[in-house]
């Protein structure tokens, strides 16, 4: 009987141990930090959004950061002072300062006329969407405006809408960005319709068809089946976009003027990029040809284009996988790290929360000498 009693006791031993090793690794994955998936930068504050559809919001001690609702959400927008998010559910759920006022005023007005018409009294139209079939969110950057698409391609809107131009019917739509002053969408056959407060009548139109689209900080970029990019600005023809076609750009407000920046490799890339057509050519030829194109294009080191980021050092001994901005920036690393930065030293949403903030880098001889003096 001996040898079954000494098998048992191993098989228990071992049985615990696995059990040990098995608890060990539940808790090491519960406790997994959440990895950033997506960044939103608005005019005071960030948020981002993680893998398990967290939204954690960083900025001016403001309703924006405080408020950022709990749940699990799929995507999400900022404006100057409010955001919207869209849930699991495929709802929206927006907060922030205006949003503060608004749900408080709809409170206070059907707790004294609980039969009140909100549609008569104008409120209605300035609450978010009721609708359950939304899949993404886009608030405007600086009015009480906002619209999302839904699962079929529609796009429905609430708020104070530009005057200019109302949001396109119909369906097919999928993708929405905000430009700036106006919202533009892409349709399933590569074409662009845009609205709102437009200092000119389209920014791109037939001058794809695209695949994606992306704002560009003072106009909108669209990218082609074979990576081309064109871009186009309120104050220049469509024109082909930086001469290496990268799917991520954006502008920041800079005394050297416009600006490109990509992820290559893992490395953060920003040089100036300017454009002019050199001849005139028909009004009704949306674009400049391209052998009419000139580019004015020059690099400028990193430490001159974000004075108030991380500097040149700190960006090149880091892999970056995502890169978000408008007038800020903020990119992901290939760690789930958060870098942010702008033209300000002391602005707010460049304190990203400790726990998406890149480790400190260790300067070797400084580390040497702390191990040469603790060996003496």
């Amino acid at each position: 009987m001996r040898p079954l009693l000494v098998s048992r006791a191993v098989c228990l031993s071992i049985g615990g141990l696995l059990a040990a090793l098995l608890l060990s690794l539940f808790l090491v994955q519960t406790a997994r930090a959440a990895t950033p998936l997506h960044v939103e930068i608005g005019a005071t504050a960030v948020c981002a959004l993680t893998d398990d559809g967290e939204i954690e919001c960083w900025g001016f001690d403001i309703p924006l950061v405080r408020d950022a609702p709990e749940g699990a959400f799929s995507d999400l927008s900022l404006g100057p002072t409010d955001a919207c998010a869209i849930t699991t559910q495929s709802t929206v759920v927006c907060w922030g300062e205006g949003y503060a006022r608004l749900f408080e005023e709809v409170e206070g007005l059907l707790s004294r006329e609980p039969e009140a018409n909100l549609e008569v009294v104008g409120l209605a139209r300035l609450l978010p969407s009721e609708r359950s079939d939304l899949v993404q969110v886009v608030v405007h950057s600086w009015r009480h405006y906002a619209c999302a698409r839904t699962e079929a391609g529609e796009i429905v809107c609430w708020g104070l809408p530009p005057p200019d131009r109302p949001a396109p019917e119909g369906g097919g739509f999928t993708q929405l960005i905000n430009a700036g002053r106006e919202f533009c969408a892409l349709d399933a056959e590569g074409g662009t319709t845009c609205w709102g407060d437009q200092s000119f009548e389209q920014f791109v139109s037939d001058a794809g068809p695209f695949v994606s689209i992306a704002p560009s900080g003072n106009g909108v970029c669209g990218i082609t089946e074979s990576g081309d990019v064109r871009c186009r600005t309120a104050r220049a023809r469509t024109a082909p976009g930086p001469p290496q076609p990268v799917t991520q750009l954006f502008r920041n407000v800079h005394l050297l003027g416009s600006q490109g920046c990509a992820i290559v490799d893992g490395a953060l890339q920003c040089r100036q990029v300017h454009h002019q057509c050199i001849d005139l050519i028909a009004p009704q030829i949306d674009y400049c040809p391209p052998d009419l194109i000139r580019f004015t294009s020059w690099s400028i080191p990193f430490t001159v284009l974000f004075e108030g980021g991380p500097d040149s050092q700190t960006t090149e001994a880091r892999s970056y996988s995502r890169l978000f901005g408008d007038q800020a920036a903020c990119a992901i690393t290939v760690d789930g790290e958060i870098d942010c930065w702008s033209d300000y030293d002391d602005d707010p949403r460049h304190a990203v929360p400790q726990r998406f903030r890149p480790a400190a880098a260790v300067d070797e001889s400084e580390a040497n000498a702390e191990e040469s003096a603790g060996d003496s």
